[in-house]
């Protein structure tokens, strides 16, 4: 799905920028132009572009502008064949982030890092020290890591 509509002199910079760069880049925005909304296959997660890499793969941006999240981030190193063009969310579907603040989301890290590293498998994690969590989902939610 387009979500960014360019002007013709923003076109004609994108086409000039492309072509300056290595045939591998040349490719992947060929392939996966910036202007496009996808999908993460690995995840589900909506994902709009930050960058092409000479290695082949894509950085990407997840928000709470396309998903429901509990803090936006980039990721990196992402091959191309995990992604896949998608639709706009519906309008009922709930979207944002709940901690936008850095402070908060090292916290939640902190609060989750010592489960997913004890045990890989299903845990519940307690969200006492992240209010805005009940603010986003409900008091009786609770988020599962692995």
């Amino acid at each position: 799905m387009r979500i960014i509509e360019w002007d013709e002199e923003q076109k004609k910079e994108w086409n000039e920028w492309v072509t300056s760069r290595p045939e591998v880049i040349q490719d992947l925005c060929r392939r996966f132009p910036p202007y496009n909304l996808y999908r993460l296959k690995t995840t589900g997660s909506r994902v709009t572009l930050y960058s092409y890499s000479e290695d082949g793969t894509i950085t990407v941006n997840i928000t709470g502008e396309y998903n429901a999240l509990m803090f936006d981030r980039q990721v990196f190193g992402i091959k191309p064949e995990d992604l896949e063009e998608c639709d706009l969310p519906s309008e009922d579907e709930r979207l944002g982030t709940i901690l936008t603040k850095e402070e908060d989301v090292n916290a939640f890290i902190d609060i989750v890092r010592p489960t997913i590293l004890a045990d890989r498998n299903w845990k519940e994690v307690s969200m006492e020290k992240v209010p805005e969590f009940d603010n986003f989902y409900g008091r009786n939610c609770r988020i599962l890591v692995w």
